[in-house]
């Protein structure tokens, strides 16, 4: 492990996610409560919270252009200085509270958001290229923990900015210094990122659907189109589940024991708590558990976290998802990336999380709609309906 550590690679790609998390996070917090604050609040929340899941619809376009980039450590620090200028841009109309600027704020977000897809898909491929084949389940496990303990310091940061100071605009130029962080990071270990010239310049004629079924079949033992299948309901319900609570959480408000931001910050660092805790441990109950089982428990536990509304146990619960979750990603994307080919790397993982987040926006605005016209029980049931859809597609998939 000190040794990885000390690998150079790791170490800015590491360094640059510190900087890009916080700002991230921080935003995202800042984006809802100022959706918040305009009057019939749940419409605007509802935006935000759709919106933000959007660009992982994206990832196979984002992951083709990351393949196709020639220099991609160019590319990639270029996308940083961008992302920061459009926080300033967005520092100087945020301060007017209209529904036109609202507009504006997230359409800026949802662009930073977009960029931010497409240059994880090139570290995604600079991991495939320069980090031991042995060593990359680590390195995307600590990448992965460094993104979910940083990412309740950006929350946190947000709720101070706004209860200290209710300076949205303070809040853009902070995220946008964030990113100027990240693109020196990525600038000072630019040597340590460049992907060898193989890499850039051999043909790409291979299909990425091919792949992933050859793939997905050797990793989880199913078809890609029920392992994906099953992923993409499961999708569906965690985004789902983020929207109601955001919604929720508005109209529990006057019985909750702290404000409406530092419920979400509670939830989200709870989630990145077990998120952490299930990458760095080993030898524990869940690492008896296979894949299947592993789904069946996170299925289960939605289902709890939709039936009792109560902040203790959604924060018990979604503990427990991040946990299992935890386990799950960084393990099979590492033991996928040997099967991949160096030129299809981008895509092939862009395209699996497109499959996997393509229903999330497209139910999050369904169960917002109907949590906005007819309630929170009728959402929520719905919710539960989705859940035993993927625990019946599994079983089914499971026997085969």
């Amino acid at each position: 492990m000190l040794t990885l550590l000390k690998n150079r690679t790791l170490q800015t790609i590491a360094s640059a996610n510190f900087f890009t998390t916080l700002g991230v996070s921080l935003f995202n917090i800042i984006l809802l409560t100022y959706a918040k604050n305009f009057p019939n609040p749940h419409w605007f929340v509802a935006i935000v919270s759709v919106v933000t899941v959007v660009p992982y619809v994206f990832g196979g376009l984002t992951g083709r252009l990351a393949d196709q980039t020639r220099r991609k450590t160019n590319w990639l620090i270029g996308t940083k200085v961008v992302q920061a200028g459009l926080y300033l841009v967005l520092a100087q109309v945020i301060t007017q509270q209209t529904v036109v600027v609202f507009y504006v704020v997230v359409a800026i977000n949802f662009i930073s958001d977009l960029l931010g897809r497409y240059g994880g898909s090139i570290l995604t491929i600079v991991i495939q290229d320069r980090i031991d084949p042995d060593d990359r389940q680590q390195v995307m496990g600590l990448n992965a923990s460094i993104s979910t303990l940083v990412e309740p310091l950006g929350q946190t940061l947000g709720v101070l900015i706004i209860a200290q100071w209710h300076d949205y605009a303070l809040a853009g130029i902070v995220n946008a210094l964030t990113f100027i962080g990240a693109a020196s990071c990525l600038l000072a270990g630019r040597s340590a990122i460049q992907s060898t010239p193989k890499v850039a310049g051999r043909p790409r004629h291979i299909e990425a659907w091919p792949v992933i079924q050859r793939v997905m079949l050797t990793t989880t033992r199913m078809g890609a189109v029920s392992y994906l299948g099953i992923l993409m309901i499961l999708n569906v319900a965690t985004m789902s589940i983020d929207a109601i609570l955001n919604l929720m959480f508005i109209d529990l408000a006057s019985r909750m024991p702290v404000s409406y931001s530092v419920a979400i910050l509670m939830v989200n660092v709870v989630f990145v708590t077990g998120s952490v805790l299930g990458g760095i441990t080993k030898n524990t109950w869940f690492d008896r558990l296979s894949l299947f089982q592993l789904l069946l428990a996170a299925m289960l536990t939605y289902v709890i976290l939709l039936v009792v509304p109560q902040l203790i146990l959604i924060l018990g619960g979604m503990f427990a998802v991040g946990f299992m979750s935890g386990k799950l990603d960084p393990k099979m994307f590492a033991i996928m990336m040997p099967q991949i080919d160096p030129h299809l790397t981008g895509t092939v993982f862009g395209t699996i999380s497109s499959i996997v987040t393509l229903a999330a926006p497209v139910g999050s605005v369904g169960i917002v709609l109907l949590y906005n016209l007819v309630g929170a029980t009728a959402a929520c049931s719905v919710m539960i309906g989705v859940s035993a859809l993927a625990l019946i597609w599994a079983v089914m998939a499971h026997r085969q």
